[in-house]
């Protein structure tokens, strides 16, 4: 027993640790990706189911961004909207904001693979309706496209109003997931886009299946086709953090669901296991999705451990699921002590339902398969 506590205390270890420390401390010897002023005819498209609370905001954000006019355009995708999000959409016709319908709604992946074929831009930059840019973010994002190695640009998601425990759980993880997306962006091989701000070459672009997260998927097929999957972290968008713990846990269980989904589809037609990419997804993405399993292993075959030292880890395993518990209430003064053990255990217990609905054949619907990976 003692061997599989260590074996899977030693994968955690790697996979929180020791993954970003390979990464920082490796002998990086590819060549810099090279950044130019450059201005590409861009296209925004946001895809929109029912979005009347933020579309309106969304586009006065879009047009407002510092970009030439004569080469950016903004397109509206409303999935068979039942709202006036096609409504508000059309008062900025006459200010060139495109919308694309469809009467009925047929998923988020539908529409872009619908849609996207219509738009004007060599870049097409996805965002989400409630994700605001900073001014300068498109520069930042296209400025790495001067480079012809380069085929998908991930922007940088930042949260706003953290006054939950599982809001500074959120934000937190995501300055922690920036770090690594920067230590991967040095080889060219992010794993994962961040659905409210990524941008790829309208040339790179596959139809994607329904019932995978195009955030996911395109980097997958981009970077199979030899491309460098890269990270600016100064291309920022924002984003409101969530607020229901509910809510969180609906979304990390959807994010584990569609991301199996995918891999178990892709993996051999798009050599997933492949070269530094393939380190990059094993070590980022597959072990991650499987630590609910390798945590009860831990405290299973810690049971049944005997030791002065193993009824200390048993006993600490019980204070940090206390404190897990302890930081459920919503009270933003119980600090990072506690948010940090909370946020966890409400990732991981997605990620078990997550696998567990995958492998029970259950899926979401197409809208909700679709939505951001983050």
């Amino acid at each position: 027993m003692g061997y599989i506590f260590w074996l899977f205390v030693s994968i955690i270890f790697y996979i929180y640790i020791g993954y970003p420390l390979v990464l920082r401390m490796a002998n990086f010897t590819g060549q810099i990706t090279k950044k130019e002023n450059i201005t590409p005819h861009v296209t925004l498209f946001i895809p929109a189911h029912n979005e009347q609370k933020v579309i309106r905001e969304k586009i006065e954000n879009s047009l407002a961004l510092d970009y030439p006019t004569d080469k950016f355009e903004v397109i509206v995708a409303s999935d068979g909207s039942g709202d006036s999000t096609a409504s508000i959409v059309k008062d900025f016709i006459e200010r060139g904001v495109i919308l694309f319908e469809t009467k009925e709604r047929r998923g988020k992946n539908f529409s872009i693979n619908e849609f996207i074929p219509r738009c004007h831009g060599e870049i097409i930059v996805f965002t989400d309706a409630n994700s605001f840019f900073e001014p300068d973010a498109i520069r930042h994002l296209v400025r790495n496209f001067g480079d012809k190695s380069v085929g998908c640009v991930v922007g940088n998601l930042r949260y706003t109003d953290e006054e939950t425990s599982v809001g500074q759980g959120e934000g937190l993880y995501f300055r922690y997931e920036s770090m690594i997306k920067e230590l991967e962006s040095r080889y060219g091989t992010l794993v994962a886009a961040t659905g409210s701000i990524y941008a790829i070459r309208k040339t790179l672009f596959t139809p994607l299946d329904l019932d995978v997260a195009n955030d996911f998927a395109d980097p997958i097929q981009i970077a199979a086709k030899g491309y460098k999957i890269l990270f600016e972290p100064e291309a920022i968008a924002y984003e409101k953090a969530t607020s229901s713990t509910a809510d969180e846990f609906k979304r990390r269980a959807r994010i584990v669901t569609r991301g199996m989904t995918a891999f178990v589809r892709y993996w051999r037609s798009y050599h997933m296991f492949k070269g530094m990419w393939g380190f990059c997804f094993i070590s980022h993405k597959l072990l991650r999705w499987f630590i609910p399993f390798f945590l009860i292993a831990i405290f299973l075959s810690n049971l049944l451990l005997h030791s002065i030292f193993f009824r200390f880890t048993l006993y600490s395993q019980f204070v940090f699921y206390s404190i897990a518990l302890i930081g459920i209430p919503f009270n933003r003064r119980l600090g990072r002590p506690f948010v940090v053990p909370y946020y966890f255990c409400v990732i991981n217990a997605a990620a078990f339902v997550g696998i567990l609905k995958y492998l029970s054949g259950k899926r979401e619907s197409i809208w909700e398969v679709a939505k951001t990976t983050r």
